[in-house]
This record gives C-alpha cells, sequence and structure tokens, in this order.
C-alpha cells in the first residue's frame, strides 16, 4: 500500500514538475473533456439525470404515504379523531 501511495506521488511530481508532464496533463485533460462533452455521454447524463427525478419523486410519495399511514395508525392508538381533510374550505 505504501509502494502505491508512493508511485502516485511520484506521477503527480512528474505531471507537475516538468515541462512534458504538464504537456502530458494538459493532452490528459482535453481528452477528458472531449470525452464527457461528447453527445453520447451528455446524452446518458440527462437520461440518469431523468431517472434519478423520477425515482426521488417516488420516493417522495411513497414515503409521504406511509406517514399518513402512520400517522393515522398514531390516531387510532391514541384515540384522536382523524384531522379533516384538506380539500374542504370553511369560513
Amino acid at each position: 500500500m505504501k509502494f502505491i501511495i508512493f508511485l502516485a506521488g511520484v506521477g503527480v511530481g512528474y505531471v507537475f514538475g516538468s515541462k512534458s508532464g504538464r504537456q502530458a496533463y494538459e493532452r490528459i485533460k482535453r481528452q477528458v473533456n472531449g470525452f464527457t462533452q461528447s453527445a453520447p455521454v451528455q446524452q446518458v447524463a440527462g437520461d440518469v439525470k431523468d431517472l434519478a427525478g423520477k425515482a426521488a419523486s417516488e420516493l417522495g410519495d411513497r414515503v409521504s404515504d406511509v406517514v399518513d399511514k402512520a400517522s393515522d395508525k398514531l390516531d387510532d392508538i391514541t384515540g384522536k379523531a382523524a384531522k379533516p381533510s384538506s380539500g374542504t374550505a370553511t369560513s
């Protein structure tokens, strides 16, 4: 493990310490940026973002349902009356 850390340190020192290392770093940076900005990668990133949003929404709905059921159960246990529905407004 110490050897791997040592090699990583040598690599970082090379990249930041020498002109050819800096050029290699810049080349790698351009390649990574080109890859991450490519259309297929951007499409996958958008799909993942949409999927995560849908999953978060569904999870929120499920949590809300569980909380409502738990609240109703607690009201039953404690003998409190159920809360009035929020759909009706009285003045």
